[in-house]
């Protein structure tokens, strides 16, 4: 019993130590993606202050074509226009950029989700299977928290919504319970 029990701890403590080294790579590329899109967002930014500038350019010689009006003089503006041309292909490569990069940070998250979901799945499973190995509990009692535990990782995007609505004061405490109960149980 002491050595399984031994046995029990060391693979614990293995499983504690990689955990805590995936949760600082997963950390990391987080940090990574948010800085990318701050960066880039500041870029965005400051395209667009400078194409501003320019419309208020294109507004101000308008006022004075329209004040000082004289038929044979054309209305232009195509300087401004030629200079404003690589701003505003560079915002619509930004905006691309930002696009793309939001969605891979989405696409990204929710793998991240998933391998949690999966993990806590697997870690859990785990814990049961060695509590039946040591007899602490029996063959039904290990069908029945399986059971609990699969319908745990089957609901745990509707788990982390109403986790969600929980900590943003939508729905109550009550109503977390109540749904969670309904989810685990049907």
């Amino acid at each position: 019993m002491f050595e399984k029990a031994t046995k029990t701890v060391i693979e614990v403590g293995g499983s504690v130590i990689g955990s805590a080294k995936k949760v600082g790579s997963s950390i990391y590329a987080v940090s990574k993606e948010q800085g990318e899109l701050a960066g880039m967002k500041v870029q965005k930014s400051i395209v667009e202050k400078r194409l501003q500038e320019s419309y208020a350019l294109i507004g101000k010689r308008y006022l004075e074509y329209v004040k000082d009006s004289d038929a044979s003089v054309v209305f232009d503006v195509s300087d401004i226009i030629e200079a404003m041309q690589p701003d505003v292909d560079k915002l619509e490569e930004i905006e691309a950029f930002l696009l793309e990069k939001e969605m891979n940070v989405k696409k990204n998250e929710e793998e991240r989700r998933q391998k949690k979901a999966l993990d806590a799945y697997e870690a859990e499973k785990a814990k049961l299977i060695k509590a039946l190995e040591m007899d602490i509990i029996n063959n039904e009692e290990f069908e029945e928290k399986m059971s609990i535990v699969q319908k745990k990782y089957d609901n745990a995007e509707q788990i982390r919504r109403l986790e969600m609505q929980l900590q943003m004061d939508i729905i109550s405490k009550e109503e977390y319970d109540a749904k969670l109960s309904k989810l685990l149980n049907d």
